[in-house]
């Protein structure tokens, strides 16, 4: 669920503003996703418009090489938020001793 930035938000927990990161995040991926390929496989195509349906971003071919670098991101964020709230198999808490 893409949250609304226009509408209060009102009690929600830690844990429900990082699972909406994590599901916004997820979305900006498959959208990034969904332009690289057009790029990608379709060699006339020269602009691509990327709808999270919170916004529009257009991008060209000129742009291939952001796209690249925001799924880099995206993947690196989405990786940490699932650390974050655990997803994704359970890993023991790595503890350094303070000496």
């Amino acid at each position: 669920m893409i949250i609304d930035t226009n509408s209060p938000v009102v009690n929600e927990s830690s844990d429900k503003f990082w699972e909406d990161e994590l599901t916004n995040a997820r979305i900006m991926l498959v959208e990034v996703e969904k332009a690289i390929n057009t790029f990608n496989s379709n060699g006339g195509i020269q602009s691509y418009t990327i709808d999270t349906g919170q916004d529009k971003q257009a991008v060209t071919r000129a742009d291939i090489k952001s796209l690249y670098e925001q799924r880099k991101r995206l993947l690196s964020d989405i990786q940490t938020l699932e650390a974050r709230l655990r997803i994704g198999g359970s890993r023991a808490p790595q503890i350094c001793p303070g000496y």
